[in-house]
């Protein structure tokens, strides 16, 4: 299902590159931050890819999620790579047996890629298509080359040549709140100088059903 595409603004503090892998529920967490975020103010959330099994080597079937994303951006730019993720995020970490779908990636995504508004096929054509494989390889590997990038969520603000790992959230942060963590991790982003801030991770909180208040919308259609 093609959607007309819309260019992707990097000329502004308010537009970040955010590297994921749908697999990874951290990842997953931080993407629910930065679309709360999106509600509150303009933030433009250009989707990229970071494929955990490529730097991993872990098998060709766990690259299925990222090449739907790729088969989605081919056909209907960054906001279908917003459905699509919104989507494979939810199969994966709101239902406790998800992971055990992954060699079924073409059937189990049909009613999550359908209930976002995309074709209920993508997966399945994007599989069958090893283009997207190579698609999602090559912008990890530019990824890891030019950003220095060695996991997700990895995020760039602006038009900056440097990116940062995290942040790493353990609960989902709404409101008031997910703006001040947006307003402090932007400057922070931007500070040349600034390197790591890390300490130890604990528990993370229950994802089962965290977006379901998320939009199905377009992404930047508000």
């Amino acid at each position: 299902m093609e959607r007309e595409t819309r260019p992707v603004n990097t000329a502004s503090d308010n537009h970040i590159q955010f590297y994921f892998d749908p697999l990874c529920p951290w990842a997953w967490m931080t993407s629910l931050w930065v679309r709360e975020v999106r509600k509150e103010q303009p933030l433009e959330i250009e989707w990229k890819f970071f494929s955990l099994a490529g730097i991993n080597d872990r098998d060709p079937q766990w690259h299925g999620p990222l090449r739907t994303c790729a088969l989605a951006r081919r056909e209907g730019g960054n906001d279908a790579v917003d459905r699509a993720y919104l989507a494979l995020g939810r199969l994966f970490h709101e239902r406790s047996d998800s992971f055990e779908e992954i060699d079924n990636l073409a059937d189990a995504a049909k009613p999550y890629l359908e209930e976002v508004g995309l074709d209920p096929s993508l997966a399945q054509r994007a599989l069958a298509d090893e283009s997207t494989y190579d698609e999602v390889i090559d912008e990890q590997r530019e990824a890891t080359e030019k950003l220095g990038a060695f996991g997700v969520p990895w995020i760039v603000v602006g038009e900056n040549d440097y990116g940062f790992f995290g942040p790493v959230i353990g609960q989902l942060v709404q409101g008031n709140e997910a703006v001040e963590l947006w307003e402090h991790f932007r400057f922070m982003g931007t500070r040349p100088y600034l390197y790591e801030l890390k300490r130890g991770r604990k528990k993370m909180q229950d994802l089962q059903g965290l977006s379901s208040g998320m939009s199905k919308e377009p992404a930047g259609s508000r």
